[in-house]
């Protein structure tokens, strides 16, 4: 077992001594400043503020770099596809560091392209799920200098220590969790940083930064009470393989500090909600006891019982989506998901009799996928309503599927991997891109589009209002709105 080191043990405590976002003061001249990323993901109707709220990560990281007392800005990219917009734009900044997403590899090697074409010898930090999973390939195929991996919070506080040349820089070797290059140009990846186990240390997210919101009140917001899950799906990646939890005071002071910003919605990023039942409750009775907002959250179909999921109704509960992902035992075990089609029938039941939103999320063409797997989909999504998304397989950086595609040939360049997913949409038509992979070898490509598009139709005519309690389903399926063209194009003036 890794245990931190003296050096770490002494970031936490500064980590741990990070003021509230408004108390923050610059201290010293170096600036940062922090780009997030467009995402062509297609999600729903009515969930198009999943788009637009403060995303968790760089509200946290703006909360980070502010409290230490760096100059900051953030760059909120995410209307912005192309990134030839970024000319110019970060020019007075002295540091810049970008936020990798799955679906936004092209994105960031082209601006990091142009960030070093304007400065050529100013550092450029790639962090976030991406940069965890692959963060040498991501200096390989790209012009960055650092990459940060795992929880970012102490590893980017060292590398800033580092880059200021202040009291407490370390060697950049030393710097766990850091990839990086040394002066003759040779890619270094140091070793990995342990999780942080106290979690209460983390900053408050930082919502001021966002400049979309200045003046504003903040309809949605993103929360989390944990990191980690515990459980080891073959397809799911996860950046933090240990289970991690705030204290449920920590939780508490959480909202009662953002909900001075009005918002009325909040997505809680945890990958299982109901992992602890009776944290879980004292959660309720502490955190949610003063206010009110409606809250969406993921679960497990193993994880629910009435008195929780009636408890978390009356705390504003608006829906739970669960990964059911197939109706296929056989395909359930390779996925390694330790449920079954009765466990989902079960939590569709509990959530009729208790009067809450469900949403049941599937995947189509798993190796296991064939006829009749996928036969027995069409009539389940057929029979029950709840079904809320589908989406064909990907093969995820930093997944056990992953590694498996690679070992068995059928990611052959992972560059060209990164760019396919880098387009996709989780929409019908990805199928129809080049760099989609069949993993189904029983089913054609029209045969998996045949599916989707029957099981599709039937989500379709279902749109999400958490401002409401009903299910509301249409007469006729809308298809979702697709974001942005699949090709780049330069900005007119």
């Amino acid at each position: 077992m890794m245990h931190h080191s003296s050096n770490s043990r002494q970031t936490i405590q500064r980590i741990a001594a990070i003021p509230l976002p408004h108390e923050a003061k610059a201290q010293y001249t170096i600036s940062f400043g922090l780009l997030v990323p467009p995402s062509v993901f297609v999600v729903p109707r009515g969930w198009e503020w999943t788009h637009t709220a403060p995303f968790e990560g760089p509200s946290i990281l703006a909360a980070l770099i502010r409290g230490l007392g760096y100059p900051f800005r953030l760059f909120d990219q995410r209307d912005y596809f192309d990134p030839e917009d970024l000319s110019g734009l970060t020019a007075e900044y002295d540091v810049v560091g970008i936020c990798v997403y799955g679906d936004s590899f092209k994105y960031v090697r082209r601006a990091v392209e142009i960030l070093k074409e304007e400065r050529p010898l100013r550092p450029v930090i790639l962090g976030g799920p991406l940069a965890t999973a692959v963060p040498r390939l991501l200096l390989e195929a790209t012009q960055a200098d650092f990459v940060v991996a795992g929880e970012g919070e102490l590893t980017l506080t060292e590398l800033m220590d580092h880059l200021s040349r202040n009291t407490w820089a370390l060697p950049m070797g030393k710097i766990l969790g850091l990839a990086w290059r040394d002066e003759g140009g040779e890619i270094k990846v140091n070793a990995p940083r342990p999780q942080l186990t106290d979690l209460d240390v983390l900053p408050f997210q930082d919502f001021t930064v966002w400049e979309r919101f200045r003046g504003k009140p903040i309809p949605e917001i993103y929360l989390s009470y944990s990191r980690g899950c515990s459980h080891s799906c073959t397809f799911c990646y996860r950046a933090f393989p240990q289970l991690n939890m705030k204290s449920t005071e920590r939780v508490r002071k959480e909202i009662d500090y953002y909900s001075a910003f009005g918002f009325g919605m909040a997505w809680w990023n945890d990958l299982t909600f109901v992992t602890d039942r009776d944290y879980v409750h004292r959660l309720m009775w502490t955190a949610f006891q003063n206010h009110s907002f409606r809250w969406t959250a993921f679960s497990r179909v193993t994880g629910m019982d009435e008195e929780t999921l009636l408890l978390m109704k009356q705390r504003g509960l608006d829906i739970v989506l669960y990964g059911m992902e197939s109706v296929s035992r056989a395909v359930l075990e390779s996925y390694r998901k330790g449920i079954s089609r009765s466990a989902m029938i079960d939590t569709i039941h509990l959530h009729r009799k208790c009067g809450v939103k469900i949403g049941g999320l599937f995947i189509i063409g798993a190796p296991e996928d064939n006829h009749e797997t996928l036969t027995e989909l069409v009539a389940f999504c057929n029979e029950f309503k709840e079904v809320t998304r589908v989406k064909y397989l990907s093969a995820l950086p930093g997944t056990v599927f992953y590694r498996q595609c690679l070992r068995d040939g059928l990611i052959q360049d992972e560059v060209k991997h990164l760019e396919w997913l880098s387009e996709e949409q989780s929409v019908e038509e990805d199928i129809d891109h080049e760099g989609f992979v069949i993993f189904a070898k029983r089913l054609t490509r029209s045969e998996l589009r045949s599916v989707y598009r029957e099981i599709n139709q039937k989500i379709e005519v279902r749109p999400y209002d958490y401002l409401s309690q009903e299910n509301v389903f249409l007469c006729s399926a809308e298809k979702f709105r697709v974001r942005k063209p699949v090709a780049y194009r330069r900005s007119m003036a």
